[in-house]
């Protein structure tokens, strides 16, 4: 009867310690994952106004490149060196963001907060259309190296801060330094490309750009949906293009728009 009490007491005793070790292990659990959740909003927050800026401004470039007429403005010796010097710095701007955002929060990627599953899935999607090199459809190609190392020569540190150069400084360094320039060599040539391409008839030239701006679009709306809103856009996604990652896709072709951009430029010309 002694050796059944024991037994029994020692059991009891077991499961009770199982239940108390399973009960500290949810709430250690708990307690990390709203840690973890905490301190990736209050890095979001602290770095999603520059990376919402930089972003809605490449897909602005991009708009005007590819359904505006910014291409227009090459034909004019003042302002051609300006066109491309800006979309490079642009370019660079939003890979230095990206850059500062992935160095400062990289554990985002292992949260399981829906936001944050859902800004990594669109900025793994931008990378990998700057990766794509479809035939004639290559624009703006970058490598994934390229991107970070974009991004690291386009940052600098004050007071153990970083943060992205400004114009002026970008200037600078794109005139004088051929090493700098050298990394934002391909958007150079290939927005004169685009605008041969364009003229010649050669309307799969601005799919990628129209897939990147796609993307960034979704980017802005999910970091801070009022800056579309303010912009006054009628329609914030230019006409589709085929094998867009983006949500929404309008699923437009671009062959219209594109022609009558073409149409508008020799116009002006």
């Amino acid at each position: 009867m002694v050796d059944v009490v024991s037994i029994v007491i020692a059991v009891v005793s077991l499961i009770g310690s199982l239940a108390s070790a399973g009960f500290t292990g949810w709430i250690s659990f708990y307690i990390e994952e709203h840690k973890r959740r905490t301190e990736s909003k209050a890095l979001t927050n602290k770095y999603r106004d520059p990376l919402t800026l930089s972003a809605f401004d490449l897909q602005s470039r991009l708009f005007g490149l590819v359904d505006g007429n910014l291409l227009v403005y090459l034909l004019d010796d003042s302002k051609r060196a300006l066109v491309k010097s800006y979309t490079a710095f642009l370019v660079g701007q939003y890979f230095s963001w990206v850059y500062i955002f992935r160095r400062q929060a990289q554990f985002l990627r292992f949260s399981t907060d829906t936001k944050n599953k859902e800004l990594n899935r669109i900025m793994d999607s931008i990378t990998k259309e700057f990766i794509d090199d479809t035939p004639r459809e290559e624009l703006f190609m970058l490598w994934k190296g390229q991107q970070m190392a974009i991004g690291e020569v386009m940052t600098l540190c004050e007071d153990g801060q970083l943060y992205c150069m400004g114009f002026a400084q970008f200037t600078k360094r794109y005139e004088d330094d051929e090493d700098f320039r050298q990394w934002f060599k391909s958007i150079d040539e290939d927005i004169l490309f685009l605008d041969q391409a364009i003229r010649g008839n050669n309307l799969e030239a601005a799919n990628k750009l129209r897939r990147l701006q796609h993307l960034l679009i979704d980017l802005v709306s999910l970091l801070d949906v009022s800056i579309i809103a303010s912009a006054g856009y009628a329609h914030p996604k230019v006409h589709g293009a085929q094998r867009c990652r983006c949500n929404d896709c309008p699923g437009k072709t671009a062959t219209s728009v594109l022609v009558a951009g073409k149409q508008n430029r020799q116009e002006q010309a």
